[in-house]
């Protein structure tokens, strides 16, 4: 029996476009989108950053060092941030599931700056009991630690969770951990995947 439903952030709750990261922080910084995704990706910024290895400040530091004109930190967060497109159709479901009692719980890769730019602007994220963002547990998804602090804030067995991705390899590596999962492609493929299990929304 499903008791606790857990949840990824992007591309499930949220959309976004790394594409738009590229384009809005070069025409901030001066620097060609190509400058950008080498540092965040080939240089594994973007990793460390999301793991809370480098904070916001370093971050901002790096790009600022490595611009072509100056910018505030704030401006810099928020070309960076303002990237997400709210997936609108599963908030009711959301809201179902917590108002028949079951317990959501928040399983992310992300980093500081998305989820403070986030919290203010989707307000369907005070529904989860408990967050587990990985710039917080200190590792990223497929690690085992994280999906360990998934199952902590569930509250209950892991063949009493039910996970939703849309990263396939999440998905694989939640099964390992005894967690029921299956990966997101549409709100009817999950209402599909909850009424399999038992559940109607």
């Amino acid at each position: 029996m499903i008791k606790t439903l857990i949840f990824d952030l992007g591309n499930v709750l949220v959309f976004f476009s790394f594409e738009k990261i590229l384009s809005q922080v070069s025409t901030l910084t001066g620097l060609p989108s190509q400058a950008i995704h080498e540092l965040l990706i080939r240089q594994e910024l973007q990793g460390a950053y999301e793991s809370g290895k480098v904070s916001s400040e370093n971050l901002y530091r790096t790009f600022l060092e490595e611009a072509h004109k100056p910018f505030t930190s704030q401006e810099f967060f928020h070309a960076a941030s303002d990237i997400f497109i709210p997936n609108e159709p599963i908030f009711p479901l959301l809201k179902a599931l917590k108002k028949q009692g079951y317990r959501l719980v928040l399983l992310s890769n992300t980093n500081a700056a998305h989820f403070d730019f986030l919290t203010p602007r989707l307000p369907i994220l005070d529904l989860f009991d408990e967050k587990i963002l990985s710039f917080e547990v200190g590792v990223l998804k497929p690690h085992p630690k994280i999906y360990s602090a998934a199952i902590a804030a569930a509250k209950c067995p892991p063949q009493n969770c039910f996970y939703i991705d849309d990263i396939p390899e999440y998905v694989v590596a939640a099964r390992t951990h005894g967690i029921d999962a299956e990966v997101f492609t549409d709100v009817p493929s999950l209402q599909a995947h909850l009424k399999k299990r038992q559940l109607s929304v």
